[in-house]
């Protein structure tokens, strides 16, 4: 539980809670079931806990809360799914804050079949907010569970402030659905573009005296001027009003009342936003999650293992041509065996346990005509090559 400036993590993050989350639940006919990301790397009873419908309580509860260093992830949103599926309701959200990834070593395949996933979870608006995940691989692979989920995720940054950190919130609270206040929020406040003139924009199908007309209804927020021309940000007003008052054939008094969700000026896309009509609501298009790009060295050896092996060696210092053992073929360089330091060679296998890991033993194979003691323990400094297939 580092700190992020003079406070905890577990500290912001209830802080977190305090200002954004629980402002949004907690209302009439609401069921909040708690679970916390501790203890419980195990299958059985249920470590979800329901929350008293009153705010005041709810943050007590929060408040009231040990911190320890574990993080049973799966587990919890197992627990969290199951209480959605247990709950009649309109809607069902699932929020989950973390640090780190999850700490059980079990596969998310083994807890959530795929069918509970596609029959349930796809219709559960599921958000993951990643608080201070510095590690590039424990990021990529939190996205990648959101992504199996169908779920939205964020990541509050080490560096953030904490107003910044509620403002990346709020945004994803709103973009996710999450949030049902109105006015939803602007898809984009600035634009780039070169400003056009309004023969351009009519022959693009957009009359002035329609654009006019808008202004005079009190609708649009500027007033359009043929002799001055039109900015990238006024033009996105203009179309998206276009669309909805000359293109959607609704009347206009039903438009107005959509206009009543939204706020001016009209800064707002039909690929950011869309109308709900079973539920008379604007909503949030579902933004794809952002996978990071690691970079991957061994890449560019896939099809030459040898040439691998080779560079690998040339690369350490502690390792010589000279000291590649002669009887170390072809048929040796393209298997799983791993050439380590010391002329030592070892087949890498998967531990026979539970956690996914990796061991070390002797070949007897490979290690034929070479001298060969006991395997050493790894050290800081040691170098392990080898290619899985």
């Amino acid at each position: 539980n580092t700190h992020i400036g003079k406070k905890t993590k577990f500290e912001i993050a209830q802080d977190l809670f305090e200002k954004e989350i629980l402002p949004i639940i907690g209302l009439r006919g609401d069921e909040v079931v708690l679970r916390l990301l501790r203890n419980g790397c195990a299958v059985g009873t249920s470590m979800a806990q329901t929350l008293p419908n009153h705010r005041h309580s709810m943050l007590q509860s929060i408040k009231g809360i040990i911190h320890d260093n574990n993080t049973p992830l799966f587990y919890t949103v197992l627990d969290a799914i199951e209480a959605c599926r247990k709950v009649q309701a309109d809607e069902h959200l699932i929020f989950v804050l973390t640090d780190g990834d999850d700490t059980c070593g079990v596969s998310i395949e083994k807890l959530i079949d795929v069918e509970t996933i596609k029959k349930y979870v796809r219709n559960y608006k599921v958000l993951l907010v990643q608080l201070a995940v510095n590690s590039p691989l424990s990021r990529n692979n939190l996205t990648a569970f959101t992504n199996a989920l169908g779920g939205q995720t964020i990541g509050l940054d080490s560096v953030d402030s904490f107003p910044q950190m509620r403002t990346k919130l709020k945004s994803a609270l709103n973009l996710s659905g999450f949030s049902n206040k109105f006015p939803l929020e602007h898809c984009f406040n600035t634009l780039q573009g070169a400003d056009k003139p309004w023969e351009e924009i009519e022959e693009a199908g957009i009359d002035f005296h329609q654009a006019m007309l808008l202004y005079q209804k009190d609708i649009l927020t500027w007033m359009p001027d043929y002799n001055v021309a039109v900015t990238a940000l006024q033009f996105a007003e203009l179309h998206f009003l276009f669309s909805l008052f000359f293109k959607s054939a609704l009347p206009e008094d039903v438009l107005k009342t959509m206009l009543s969700q939204l706020k001016k000026p009209y800064y707002y896309s039909f690929d950011c936003i869309y109308w709900d009509f079973a539920t008379a609501r604007w909503r949030y298009f579902i933004q794809q999650n952002k996978i990071q790009q690691l970079p991957n060295e061994d890449a560019k050896y896939e099809d030459n293992p040898k040439q691998s092996l080779e560079s690998e060696i040339g690369r350490n210092d502690s390792l010589y041509a000279a000291d590649i053992p002669e009887n170390l073929n072809e048929d040796m360089l393209n298997s799983n065996e791993t050439l380590y330091s010391e002329n030592k060679i070892y087949r890498v296998e998967l531990a026979p346990i539970d956690v996914p890991a990796f061991q070390l033993l002797p070949d007897d194979k490979v290690a034929e005509g070479i001298k060969m003691k006991k395997p050493k323990i790894l050290k800081d400094g040691d170098r392990v090559i080898f290619k899985c297939k």
